[in-house]
């Protein structure tokens, strides 16, 4: 019997690289005659989900979005640091209709952060009352303004460039200011 050729997906690839990290980590802590004490290995587990998104029926065109708790344990702070970051406009949250807040993955950069271009956009409009899913439409939504891209589209084209994020904030600022007009 011929083995056959395993696809490598992504997971595949995650597992692969967490292995090899965690068995390099046993190795350096056995050099200084320590153990790895991975404590719950079951919520461990579960804060490293939390740095996934999840699945949402809305997913498009705004999704996958993280809930409260996966994004107060993905970004390492506390539910109030995050409303906090909501109610300033440094994060886009989007209300379901029973009431929980979700938080729309692309805003947010591989370190969590949330990408320049998308903080001035959502501080814009939140400062003039536009809810949430607007936020997420307009940024969404391709316009000619950004050579028939969305907003989130010319700035990851162009890497959150200096004159991207400055387009994408003028332009926010002012559909804002007419949108409350």
């Amino acid at each position: 019997m011929t083995p056959r050729t395993r696809t490598t997906t992504p997971v595949d690839a995650l597992t692969e690289a967490l292995r090899e990290r965690i068995d390099a980590r046993v190795e350096d802590l056995r050099a200084q005659g320590r153990t790895l004490d991975l404590g719950d290995v079951e919520e461990l587990a579960e804060r490293m989900m939390a740095a996934l998104p999840t699945v949402h029926p809305l997913d498009q065109p705004l999704g996958p979005f993280y809930d409260t708790a996966g994004l107060v344990s993905w970004l390492g702070i506390s539910r109030q640091a995050l409303f906090d970051r909501v109610r300033r406009g440094t994060v886009l949250a989007c209300r379901t209709a029973d009431g929980h807040l979700v938080y729309p993955s692309l805003q947010f950069g591989r370190n969590g952060a949330v990408r320049p271009g998308v903080v001035e956009a959502v501080g814009a409009f939140t400062r003039r009352g536009v809810d949430g899913w607007s936020i997420g439409a307009w940024l969404t939504t391709p316009t000619p303004v950004f050579g028939g891209q969305s907003a989130i589209d010319h700035l990851v084209l162009h890497r959150s460039s200096a004159a991207a994020v400055r387009a994408v904030a003028d332009r926010a600022a002012s559909d804002a200011a007419a949108w409350a007009a």
